[in-house]
């Protein structure tokens, strides 16, 4: 279908969570020789082979449909015109990356990219900072305590990288999902040049220290207008986790600071 100009694939976990956690030995069991789910890579593959008209391609959590040489079936004035890529899945094994810094340079034309945090590298920030690229409107980050575990968060974007990128663009504005992040990591990933516009905090296990909220009332006071923090543990005394002893609720003054916020919303 050669017409086909938006292609939008979300699988939803929490169906699969009925059944027991998301692993290999499930899926092993559903499809035990892999056939399966190589058909449907190869049959993904086509559609994208085929394109000549797409603009927009969205593929969160589908659960290795998608592979790190999916994107190749793309035609190169297909992938030239693409205006909205989004990558999101923490279930592909090792370290592996379904996009590299290389393969992103013949999105030239991007206004909107969506990848897990530890894809998204400095080298990667440094092609789209490139004058060929017209400027990225949006960027949205997914910060997953899985991905941290099998990646690593060294080859992530230092301060001049982001200020470089944001020369470039400079309506970017950047979204960022956490789930289960230890407040250690955040500290290292919100660095101070990011265009933060929006944050959503999700945990089962682990808390957002006041430090963290604290810093982001700082350094994000002109750009923040989202904050979200869900948390669905039992035992709430530790959200967000104040144990420092401040005098001060850090959420109340990220409302104080931070102007330009419209949704301050608390969960748990």
């Amino acid at each position: 279908h050669r017409n086909l100009q938006k292609l939008s694939l979300f699988g939803d976990i929490s169906i699969l969570q009925q059944h027991g956690s998301i692993s290999n030995t499930y899926l092993g069991k559903v499809d035990p020789d892999g056939k399966k789910i190589k058909q449907i890579q190869q049959l993904f593959e086509e559609i994208l082979g085929n394109s000549r008209q797409l603009k927009w391609l969205s593929c969160g959590f589908m659960l290795q449909i998608v592979t790190p040489t999916s994107l190749s079936s793309l035609s190169n004035p297909i992938a030239n015109t693409m205006e909205h890529l989004s990558l999101l899945d923490n279930h592909i094994p090792g370290n592996t990356t379904l996009i590299t810094a290389v393969e992103l340079e013949r999105f030239v034309n991007l206004r909107s990219l969506a990848l897990d945090f530890c894809d998204f590298t400095a080298e990667m920030a440094r092609v789209l900072a490139d004058s060929n690229h017209v400027p990225l409107h949006r960027l949205s980050l997914l910060v997953h305590s899985v991905s941290i575990m099998h990646k690593s968060l060294d080859s992530m974007p230092e301060d001049e990288n982001w200020k470089a990128l944001t020369r470039n663009s400079t309506n970017l504005r950047v979204y960022i999902m956490a789930f289960d992040v230890k407040s250690d990591d955040m500290l290292r990933i919100l660095k101070p040049s990011i265009p933060l516009e929006r944050i959503h905090f999700d945990s089962y296990i682990t808390c957002v220290s006041g430090a963290v909220v604290d810093l982001i009332s700082r350094q994000y006071d002109k750009f923040l207008t989202h904050f979200i923090l869900m948390n669905d543990v039992i035992d709430m005394s530790g959200f967000p986790d104040l144990s420092d002893n401040r005098n001060e609720d850090p959420l109340v003054l990220l409302a104080w600071r931070c102007t330009r916020l419209s949704l301050l919303a608390v969960h748990g």
